[in-house]
C-alpha cells in the first residue's frame, strides 16, 4: 500500500518503521528540517513542509495513496490534515491520532476521519486491518432473509473507478443499496461514476462476496472477502 504518515515525531516514526516493515511505500511529512534530515539519514522518504496544507500532502503522494495517517502530537493539526485528505486530495481511507481523548467525540466523518486511534501499535493494526484485505468488508449479517451487508471501497486500484455503478457485473438478486461519498449517503441514481473514495452499500446472499471482490478488484489475490469489523 502506498501510505501517507503527516507527522514525524517518535509516534509517526513507529507508526513508519512498521509500515515500511511490511512492506508498504510510507512517505512521512515533517515541518522541521532537522528532524526530516534525521529522518531522511535513517532511510525514510520524507517531504518538508506543513501537513495542514494540501499541495504539501499531494507533494508526499496523497493523491494517489491509499492510507493518509494524521500523526501529530497536535489534535486540533490532526483533524485539518485529516480533513484535507478527505476532502480535498480524496484519500480512500484516514486514520487519525487522538492525543486527549476528551477530543475523541471530533473525530468521525464530519472531519474525515475513518478511524481514530490513541497509541502506535493500535495505529499500525489498525491501517493494515481496515485497508489491503479490508476493501470489501461485511457489515452486517441479515439471517432472517439470507443476506449480507457488504460495504465495497472504491481506491485507485479498482476496477470500477470512474466507471458507472450500472457497469458493475452484479448477479440477480445482488443489490446496490447506497453509496457514501464524503460522509453523505447518497441515492444510487444520483451516482454518475464512482470516485476513489466512494463507499458502495451492497446487499448480497452468503456466497455473493467473492463475486462484489472480483468485481471491484479482479486482480486483487490478496483481498479477504468477508472479513469482519467491529
Amino acid at each position: 500500500m502506498n501510505i501517507v504518515v503527516a507527522g514525524a515525531g517518535i509516534v509517526g516514526e513507529q507508526v513508519a518503521a512498521a509500515l515500511v516493515a511490511s512492506d508498504n511505500a510510507v512517505v512521512l511529512v515533517e515541518v522541521d528540517r532537522a528532524r526530516a534530515a534525521q529522518l531522511g539519514a535513517r532511510g525514510f522518504a520524507v517531504t518538508v513542509g506543513d501537513a495542514g496544507v494540501a499541495d504539501t500532502l499531494a507533494e508526499a503522494g496523497a493523491l494517489r495513496a491509499d492510507v493518509l495517517v494524521a500523526c501529530t502530537g497536535r489534535d486540533d493539526e490532526n483533524l485539518v490534515i485529516s480533513l484535507l485528505a478527505r476532502r480535498r486530495l480524496e484519500v480512500p481511507r484516514v486514520v487519525a491520532r487522538v492525543n486527549d481523548e476528551a477530543h475523541r467525540w471530533l473525530f468521525e466523518e464530519t472531519w474525515g476521519v475513518d478511524a481514530a486511534i490513541s497509541s502506535s501499535a493500535s495505529l499500525v493494526n489498525l491501517i493494515e486491518e481496515a485497508t489491503g484485505s479490508m476493501r470489501i468488508v461485511r457489515l452486517a449479517d441479515l439471517p432472517a432473509v439470507g443476506l449480507v451487508l457488504l460495504e465495497a471501497r472504491v481506491t485507485p486500484a479498482s476496477a470500477i473507478r470512474d466507471r458507472p455503478v450500472t457497469d458493475l457485473p452484479l448477479a440477480c438478486g445482488d443489490v446496490v443499496a447506497a453509496v457514501v461519498r464524503r460522509g453523505r449517503s447518497m441515492p444510487v441514481a444520483e451516482v454518475q461514476r464512482l470516485r476513489s473514495g466512494d463507499r458502495v452499500l451492497l446487499l448480497t446472499d452468503h456466497d455473493g462476496e467473492e463475486r462484489i471482490q472480483r468485481s471491484f478488484y479482479p486482480d486483487d489475490t490478496g483481498s479477504v472477502p468477508g472479513k469482519r469489523i467491529g
